[in-house]
């Protein structure tokens, strides 16, 4: 496989992207599980399943969702590649559904019921490179505590690398901003890198975080991430 000099440059800039690993904060692995499933060619259901552990003793915390995501038909569309998710290819999609957050930090319990809301769309650049732009609107039932909203905003960078005409990687970094209307401030971000890997009707994600929340304890998180997902 032959590499182009600004194919190099991308792979260069996501080895960049991250700080420096700060010694105040927490180390996680996240594992996740998604599973798609097409409906037609604009429709789709899709699971999510994650479970962030951390090295501390009694801290652990799981994600779970449902939802229903719908395609626009495309103003423009980028030629099609072999990849699982053809909704890679759609401009603008949106996304409805229900998540449940669980998780337990030094003997305190915490759940939490989210209505989620989501526009995405795409937007290609020179050289190959594609700008995906993420606005999330979360409405939140927190045991205990009264309804609040989130707002998180997610800027994405890739760039696939092909052989023979197929995609064969997808490295890409992001950045995320969070809004959260308990505090009425911008609380969160959160700065990752990694890979998308197609294989068959599967698509393999390594990926490296870091988070930076001025409303938790520690601040800093740093996080190893393994994201399998499955298009049926």
């Amino acid at each position: 496989m032959s590499i182009s000099r600004h194919e190099l440059g991308f792979v260069l800039l996501t080895v960049t992207a991250l700080p420096a690993i700060a010694q105040s904060s927490r180390r996680e692995f996240r594992p996740e599980f998604d599973l798609y499933i097409s409906y037609d060619e604009r429709t789709r259901f899709v699971f999510k399943n994650t479970f962030d552990d951390g090295p501390a003793e009694g801290y652990a915390q799981g994600t779970t969702s449902a939802s229903i995501e719908i395609a626009l038909r495309p103003v423009f569309r980028r030629a099609l590649r072999q990849n699982p998710n053809v909704f890679r290819d759609r401009y603008l999609t949106f996304r409805t559904g229900y998540e449940y957050s669980a998780g337990s930090n030094q003997g305190t319990s915490t759940g939490e019921n989210r209505i989620i809301a989501e526009v995405n769309t795409r937007y290609p650049l020179p050289l190959g490179i594609v700008l995906r732009d993420r606005n999330r609107g979360d409405f939140r039932f927190r045991h205990g505590q009264p309804f609040s909203t989130r707002y998180r905003n997610r800027l994405w960078v890739e760039h696939d690398l092909e052989i023979a005409g197929k995609v064969a990687a997808t490295p890409y970094v992001y950045d995320e901003i969070t809004y959260d209307g308990r505090f009425g401030a911008w609380s969160s971000n959160r700065v990752a890198m990694g890979v998308e890997l197609p294989v068959s009707k599967f698509v393999i994600e390594p990926y490296l975080l870091r988070q930076h929340n001025t409303r938790s304890s520690p601040t800093w998180v740093n996080a190893l991430g393994l994201k399998i997902s499955l298009f049926l």
